[in-house]
């Protein structure tokens, strides 16, 4: 059996046991304390076609553009799009929202070692994962749940960002405080990249907007898609209009992907 699908049904195992002696079950995707075992899957199913963690001289980013230089795997193309999105944003630092097993941490470092770091993710296991992975990682993180009222303790970063961890978050409104939570982080720019149907992002975004629930004065969402499509993956919020990417209005927009 394939390690991905073995740490999913151990996982599964456990959450069903869990919920058998507690008769608690989670109402978001996932039980976050026993996640861990779930994501240790993730990660098998991408460095089955992709490479996880770079090394210096895997890529290289000029003229706006992640280029690939070794004969290794080629990034996942969410995570390309990703890295290459904040590299061109040209920021000072950068926080992860839910930044999990660090390899986003650890990739973005690679590629700008400038960067200041931050990292925080709700679970403690996760964070044991992210120090197993990645030892000698150059970053600040924190355990912290950004759905709750009070914030992580460090100062405003330039670029906030999450992948695949609010689309994952459904119990009540908590979602919409995880964003509030990220622009109250962030002096310049907030990015998503998630399943564009889990939630209205962009609907809720601009609803918090005209109700002052965000603390920016201005507000411009924009988005970028794959290379060699026109179809939008990332949704990039500034407080600035940043025309070299595509205005973005509505969730359909996004949903086209």
């Amino acid at each position: 059996m394939p390690k991905q699908r073995l740490y999913m049904r151990i996982y599964q195992a456990k959450l069903l046991l869990k919920s058998l002696f507690t008769g608690k079950k989670s109402h978001d995707d996932f039980d976050w304390d026993l996640y861990t075992q779930h994501y240790k899957g993730e990660l098998k199913h991408v460095e089955e076609n992709a490479t996880a963690i770079l090394q210096p001289g895997d890529y290289v980013f000029e003229k706006s553009e992640l280029k690939k230089l070794s004969q290794t795997k080629p990034l996942h193309l969410n995570h390309h799009l990703l890295y290459e999105t904040i590299l061109q944003l040209n920021p000072k630092s950068v926080l992860e929202i839910g930044c999990g097993g660090g390899d986003h941490l650890k990739n973005l470092h690679i590629l700008q070692p400038s960067l200041t770091i931050y990292g925080e993710d709700l679970s403690a296991k996760q964070l044991t994962l992210l120090h197993k992975r990645h030892p000698d990682l150059t970053a600040k993180v924190q355990q912290h749940d950004i759905t709750s009222a009070q914030l992580a303790d460090w100062p405003p970063v330039d670029v906030v960002f999450s992948q695949a961890v609010i689309m994952h978050i459904k119990t009540g409104t908590n979602h919409r405080t995880a964003m509030k939570n990220m622009f109250r982080m962030s002096q310049k720019y907030v990015l998503f990249m998630e399943n564009w149907r889990d939630h209205n992002f962009v609907q809720d975004l601009l609803d918090m907007k005209a109700k002052g629930e965000l603390p920016w004065p201005t507000l411009y969402l924009s988005s970028r898609p794959y290379v060699g499509t026109n179809l939008p993956y990332i949704i990039i919020a500034s407080r600035e209009p940043l025309p070299q990417y595509q205005s973005l209005t509505s969730d359909e927009e996004l949903r086209k992907a």
